[in-house]
C-alpha cells in the first residue's frame, strides 16, 4: 500500500508539525509513506470563488502513483473528490482513512483530557464523516469512533464561521458564528477543542485568544499522536 501525504498550503505554511504529526501517525501503522516535494494547492481557493484552474489536474499528476492520498484536512480532500479526475477516489481525509481504510477505532479513548469535538462542514456535510443534522438521518461520526472515549459535541452542527474568503468579506459576521460555535463548544465542559480541519480551528482559536477563553484548540493529528505516542506537552 502505497501513501502519498497531502500537506495542504495553510498547514505547510502556518503549523507544518500537523503534517510532521500526521506522517508518524501513519509511519506507526507500517505503511509506506511518502510527501512529493514538488505537491502545490488542490485548487480550493479558486474553485470556492468560481475562478478557473489547472491546480486539480496538476495535483492528479503529482499524486496519481500512489494507492492512497491522505490529508489532514476534509476541505482540501473534498475539493478533489469533487474534480472528475483519476485520483478523486483515493483521496482520503487522516481520520476517515484510519477508519475505511484501517479499520481503527478508540485510538485516543485514553487520552488524559476532555474532548469536544467541532464537526466541520466538509466533514460532516461533503465527505459524511458524520451525520449533518438536516439530513434525519441515524446518528453516527467516524471520528468519534476513531479517536474512542467519552468525545463531546456541540448541541447544533452549525458552521463556525469561517468559511475561507467569507471570513474576509464577511468579518463581523465570521466572528459571530465562531463565537456561537465557542461557546456551544466550550459549554461541553472540554478541556481541549479539536477538528480534523486546521482552518476551523486556527478561527475559533483566534476568537478564543482575542476574547480571553481558556481552552486549549488542536488538530485531530496532534490528539491522536499525543495518544499513541503518549506526549501531550
Amino acid at each position: 500500500m502505497k501513501i502519498g501525504l497531502h500537506v495542504p498550503c495553510y498547514i505547510n505554511e502556518l503549523n507544518p508539525e500537523i503534517a510532521r504529526k500526521t506522517l508518524l501517525i501513519l509511519r506507526h501503522f507500517k505503511l509506506d509513506v511518502k510527501i512529493p516535494t514538488n505537491q502545490t494547492c488542490c485548487g480550493q481557493p479558486f474553485i470556492n470563488s468560481g475562478q478557473p484552474t489547472t491546480l486539480p489536474q496538476q495535483f492528479n499528476e503529482i499524486f496519481k502513483e500512489f494507492d492512497y492520498i491522505v490529508s489532514p484536512s476534509s476541505s482540501c480532500t473534498s475539493t478533489i473528490r469533487s474534480q472528475n479526475l483519476e485520483v478523486s477516489n483515493k483521496m482520503f481525509e487522516l481520520c476517515e482513512f484510519l477508519h475505511d481504510i484501517l479499520r481503527i477505532e478508540g485510538i485516543a479513548k485514553n487520552h488524559p483530557k476532555k474532548i469536544a469535538l467541532h464537526n466541520s462542514c466538509h466533514s460532516l456535510r461533503h465527505l459524511l464523516e458524520g451525520a449533518p443534522s438536516e439530513l434525519n438521518i441515524p446518528y453516527f461520526n467516524k471520528v468519534k469512533k476513531v479517536l474512542g472515549g467519552e468525545i463531546r459535541e456541540a448541541k447544533r452542527d452549525e458552521c463556525c464561521g469561517f468559511g475561507g474568503i467569507f471570513s474576509m468579506k464577511e468579518g463581523f459576521m465570521s466572528y459571530v458564528m465562531g463565537r456561537n460555535k465557542l461557546d456551544d463548544l466550550i459549554s461541553t465542559g472540554a478541556e481541549v477543542i479539536t477538528g480534523v480541519d486546521f482552518s476551523c480551528l486556527m478561527h475559533l482559536k483566534s476568537i478564543a485568544q482575542k476574547d480571553g477563553d481558556n481552552i486549549e484548540i488542536k488538530h485531530v493529528s496532534e490528539i491522536i499522536y499525543e495518544s499513541v505516542f503518549g506526549d501531550t506537552k
